[in-house]
């Protein structure tokens, strides 16, 4: 009986040990996979935060891009504003002079002068529009450019009148050569100018 008891306990004694090989061998096990586990789950954190990271990134510069557009947008706003504006008075300005013969027919010359001087011949056709025609007379007008150029010119004034608000165009006879001097062709040229200077006064360009 006594040698059962003994076998008995040496069976027990030995499963027991067999049991705590069996659960130490599981909770390594366990531990190496959750350490695994834990590694995994750290890295595939440190993906997505990586990847929330960049996209971030990429939200912010699109933002960045979108506001610098939209400022840049305005910028031309106020700029083309501006010039409109400065060239509306302009114009303003200008048709009120063309209303006023003893201010504009100085003004009118002054332009023949200087398309003349810079066409260079002795003999010219001057291109005016419709009002200026009927206000201009060819002989007088003749005599002053002739004082302001300090030698005497041939003027011709074609009697096709032009589409424009005023000012002149300067040809020769064959109409190979032309100066244009007409107000429509000076504010154009004005517009450049402004765009610049509007810059300059908005943003210190």
């Amino acid at each position: 009986m006594l040698e059962t008891s003994r076998f008995t306990e040496d069976i027990l004694t030995a499963a027991n040990d067999k049991a705590r090989t069996i659960i130490n061998e599981a909770e390594i096990e366990t531990q190496q996979a959750l350490d695994q586990a834990k590694i995994h789950s750290e890295r595939e954190a440190e993906d997505i935060l990586k990847s929330a990271r960049v996209e971030a990134e990429a939200v912010r510069r699109r933002q960045i891009s979108e506001i610098r557009q939209r400022l840049k947008l305005q910028e031309q706003f106020e700029k083309s504003k501006i010039v409109t504006e400065v060239l509306d008075q302009s114009k303003k300005r200008m048709m009120e002079i063309l209303k006023d013969e003893k201010r504009y027919l100085p003004y009118l010359s002054a332009l023949m002068a200087s398309g003349i001087r810079e066409i260079g011949l002795d003999a010219v056709v001057v291109h005016l529009n419709s009002d200026d025609l009927n206000r201009v007379n060819a002989i007088e007008l003749e005599r002053e450019i002739t004082k302001l150029l300090g030698r005497s010119v041939k003027i011709e004034l074609s009697r096709e009148p032009m589409q424009t608000l005023g000012g002149i165009v300067v040809s020769s006879k064959d109409g190979k050569s032309r100066i244009i001097n007409t107000l429509d062709q000076r504010f154009e040229a004005l517009e450049p100018k402004l765009l610049i200077e509007a810059g300059k006064i908005l943003f210190g360009e």
